[in-house]
């Protein structure tokens, strides 16, 4: 009777190994599909900001329709082969660039001439409405890093961004803060202004810009931000 319970218990062993391997099995096979569904489409591309060995790969994102514009843009992604990203800030995807597409023949033109940024937010600027033919786009809005300020070796929402305006049709570009901490909050005042509250060092400050020249019309401090308890 021992004999029997000793082979029952090694076929228990036996079967659990099995199991597990199966389930190894399963995991791989899903990570490898996983990869092979990520390059599709995606460019080999050799980096210069990092000294890791893993080729890079960039990829367009969602066409995205811009409101009242004859004008459509795309994200441009990038991530490592080990599906870490480029510059390891923890994002899931990484926006370098953005792909703007103008009328019928849909003529093609960057935001930026190269992929070297880091774009955190990017979105239209318009007043609320659930009618987007009676309430376009008036102006589109970036935040980016585009330098290692913290000097730890990448380009992540750890370094200072800038803020940056431009038309509907992605022409206009233009540089309105630089040296950001963080902005705090942002919003479209009426269909011309646009309104930041943001933080530069232990200053909070706030700013309107014009949509319809890219300018800046205000920009005055709030309040610092004590550093002693």
């Amino acid at each position: 009777m021992d004999k029997l319970f000793v082979i029952i218990a090694r076929i228990n062993h036996i079967l659990l190994l099995l199991a597990l391997i199966g389930a190894c099995i399963l995991m791989v096979l899903a990570v490898w599909t996983d990869n092979r569904w990520e390059r599709r489409g995606a460019i080999e591309v050799v980096g210069e900001e990092t000294a890791s060995s893993s080729p890079i790969y960039l990829h367009l994102g969602q066409i995205e329709n811009i409101a009242g514009a004859d004008t459509q843009m795309m994200t441009l992604q990038a991530h490592e082969e080990s599906g870490e990203l480029y510059s390891g800030s923890g994002y899931s995807s990484e926006i370098r660039n953005v792909l703007f597409l103008s009328g019928t023949e849909k003529h093609a033109r960057w935001l930026f001439p190269k992929q070297n940024n880091v774009i955190l937010v990017e979105r239209q600027l318009s007043e609320s409405s659930d009618n987007t033919k009676e309430n376009p786009t008036r102006a589109l809005y970036f935040e980016y890093v585009a330098e290692d300020t913290n000097n730890d070796g990448m380009l992540s929402d750890q370094d200072l961004s800038t803020v940056a305006l431009a038309k509907p049709d992605g022409t206009g570009f233009t540089t309105v803060l630089s040296g950001v901490n963080n902005v705090l909050s942002s919003e479209m005042i009426n269909d011309t202004q646009f309104s930041i509250v943001y933080q530069m060092g232990k200053i909070v400050r706030h700013a309107r810009f014009s949509v319809t020249t890219l300018t800046k019309e205000i920009d005055q401090e709030i309040i610092s931000v004590p550093d002693k308890l």
